[in-house]
């Protein structure tokens, strides 16, 4: 039992912090931030947090077709997510629905602190359980997009089996 609580993470879903492409970048700033977790300090890799958020969500639009130009903060990128989600009914409850556009000026709030309480700059950093917060804040949200991603992606390959058997000549 021990050795378990001793494994547990301070953060929820540390799991989602991966690296979502091939990008060398991406895969070394998931492993920082997750080396970070796994030192207990999650105040000292909010600002490579705010980055992952950013990349994640940036791949997510390339995915998805939804431009974005590279100075769009990250609130408004993850709004244009949003908004595609609820246009090709990926979302099914209004709740849902309102958790995720409460989400869009929680990631406001996160420029803030990427820029005035973390390490990004010369900054007194933020305390800890608020960065705990934070931390599983946005792990539980990506850990609900890639639910939806990996169902949709099923539900798109369904299709397009389905497609190849109608385009077979009997």
């Amino acid at each position: 039992m021990a050795e378990r609580l001793k494994q547990r993470s301070i953060i929820e879903n540390i799991d989602v912090i991966q690296p979502y492409s091939n990008d060398k970048d991406f895969s070394v700033l998931a492993n920082s931030i997750r080396e970070s977790i796994e030192n207990n300090e999650p105040e000292v890799a909010l600002d490579r947090l705010h980055t992952f958020v950013v990349k994640y969500t940036r791949r997510l639009c390339d995915k998805h077709g939804i431009s974005y130009n590279r100075n769009k903060p990250l609130h408004s990128l993850y709004g244009e997510y949003v908004k595609y989600l609820r246009q090709n009914d990926l979302i099914e409850s209004q709740m849902a629905e309102r958790i995720l556009k409460s989400s869009i000026s929680i990631l406001e709030s996160f420029n803030d602190v990427r820029n005035n309480r973390s390490l990004a700059h010369d900054n007194s950093i933020l305390n800890y359980h608020e960065s705990i917060l934070i931390f599983n804040n946005v792990s539980s949200a990506i850990k609900f997009i890639e639910a939806i991603e990996e169902e949709n992606s099923d539900v798109d390959e369904q299709k397009g089996i389905q497609a190849e058997w109608e385009d077979i000549p009997f």
